[in-house]
């Protein structure tokens, strides 16, 4: 009897030790499952040229967040996506050979913190194009035109009617003065009245002194916009209109 009561004792003591230690064991197990589980994530098939999936579309979709691919997200791997990661793997570090191994993959998936200071330049590159497309519109928007020009000059324009004594034979001439002009003639009192029509903002070209076609076509212009008959010949009424224009 003593040595059947002693035995039960030693069951009953060694049990409890026995069924902790086996949920020791359980309870533990699941812990490395788990850091075995993350390394799992990182794992990832390697991509070349020629490769399709969801893997490339995966790749894809992470490298044209970073900056360095501007394609299609297809899942086709394709030169442009050999391109972007090649540059990648230049930007981490890497040797860059354009295919994604296990390395590559771990350099594109560490943290959201290694990701974001990957690929600095991307990043930059896309916050300064939107400021300085902001600020030259309106620098360019509001070009100077040419009549906004034109009363910097009226100042040093002073168009008066021609003296007697100054008169150029072969040319008529108003009571006042002002010569009377037309298509095919040419000298000082052409010129005085391409000054004009250039102060008012009608003739464009140069100065030459030669009442030819653009002269013509700029005198019609004129006149067509302050209310004359447009035949192109300056006389006294039309004078007096360029004057009056200028002055206001």
């Amino acid at each position: 009897m003593s040595a059947n009561f002693w035995y039960c004792l030693l069951l009953l003591t060694t049990t409890p030790v026995l069924i902790s230690s086996s949920a020791f064991i359980s309870t533990a197990a699941p812990v490395k499952i788990a850091q075995l589980n993350t390394d799992v994530k990182i794992n990832r098939p390697p991509l070349n040229m020629g490769s399709q999936g969801e893997r490339v579309t995966e790749l894809q979709a992470a490298l044209k967040l970073l900056g360095f691919y501007s394609g299609a997200v297809d899942g086709t791997y394709q030169q442009n996506t050999v391109i972007a990661v090649s540059q990648f793997q230049q930007a981490a570090g890497l040797n860059p050979t354009g295919n994604v191994d296990n390395i590559t993959w771990q350099k594109l998936f560490p943290s959201p913190s290694n990701i974001i200071s990957s690929a600095p330049n991307p990043v930059s590159s896309f916050t300064t194009v939107p400021t300085q497309t902001t600020k030259k519109p309106p620098v360019n928007t509001k070009p100077p035109t040419t009549r906004r020009t034109t009363p910097k000059n009226q100042p040093n324009i002073s168009i008066q009617p021609t003296p007697p004594k100054q008169q150029i034979p072969g040319i008529q001439y108003t009571p006042e003065g002002w010569p009377i002009l037309r298509l095919g003639m040419s000298g000082a009192e052409v010129i005085k009245l391409q000054k004009q029509l250039q102060n008012l903002g009608f003739l464009t070209g140069t100065i030459d002194g030669d009442f030819g076609i653009s002269t013509e076509r700029a005198v019609k212009a004129a006149q067509t916009r302050y209310g004359l008959e447009p035949d192109g010949i300056v006389g006294g009424g039309t004078w007096k209109v360029f004057l009056k224009r200028t002055s206001q």
